[in-house]
């Protein structure tokens, strides 16, 4: 049976990013060197989403039933779960990988697509009103999702509108900052921002945090160190730099 509710919510989150390529064109980036056009979003998004989608799925059968990894049908029943971040991982692996391989410089490809794909999620967030609904605190204002009662506050839109502007604020960054590393730290930090603290207000089961809640706390974290290191060896090269 087609789940149409997930079907249309990926259409979404890869055709926006498609679109708006438009008015932000990859061939400014550095990824633009795999040819002697720039590829499209889909070009380089597809083959590693679909890479980090079975990761994570992997990784979600291994936590809450190893039994089931051998079963091709119980892998194909996406709505029981996907670790968010495993499947991140190996996308942003397959997407260096690609760019590696095209002759780009390391991270380069990857820190040029984050903004799109930032965008892409937010799509996704957004599109939870073909899903099950929007879930979020109970509110006199909001939506009534499937199943539920109550009316509530679609936390799903809000995560979804301040993702837009960090991949706003992202690019603008990438333009100014040599370091791709650096590039790709800050657009996790804020993805993983965001969902630790739209977590806050998701429902779920039991009184302690999600295991995908605590993942992103502590992603988030992870990589603001590792962009404050970043941003710290960055500063003392310059100087070495000018005086040299």
């Amino acid at each position: 049976m087609i789940d149409y509710g997930l079907l249309v919510s990926v259409i979404i989150a890869f055709g926006v990013p498609s679109l708006l390529m438009w008015w932000w064109p990859l061939d400014t980036a550095p990824i633009a060197a795999s040819g002697p056009e720039p590829p499209g979003f889909l070009d380089v998004a597809v083959g590693p989403a679909f890479a980090g989608l079975a990761v994570g799925r992997l990784v979600t059968l291994a936590l809450d039933d190893p039994n089931s990894l051998g079963s091709l049908s119980d892998m194909l029943i996406i709505r029981s779960g996907v670790e968010f971040w495993p499947g991140v991982i190996g996308a942003a692996a397959v997407v260096a990988w690609t760019g590696h391989r095209a002759g780009l410089p390391r991270l380069s490809r990857l820190a040029a697509l984050v903004p799109l794909a930032m965008v892409g999620y937010a799509a996704y967030e957004a599109a939870c009103i073909f899903r099950d609904g929007c879930f979020g605190p109970v509110s006199d204002v909001g939506l009534s999702p499937s199943g539920v009662s109550s009316t509530m506050f679609p936390i799903g839109w809000v995560m979804a509108a301040v993702l837009i502007v960090a991949a706003v604020a992202v690019r603008e960054f990438a333009a100014r900052v040599r370091s791709p590393a650096v590039v790709v730290a800050a657009a996790t930090v804020a993805v993983a921002g965001v969902r630790a603290v739209g977590s806050i207000w998701l429902p779920h089961v039991g009184d302690g945090l999600t295991r995908q809640h605590v993942t992103s706390i502590v992603v988030a974290v992870t990589a603001l160190v590792t962009l404050c290191v970043l941003a710290a060896s960055s500063r003392r090269r310059q100087p070495s730099l000018q005086s040299s």
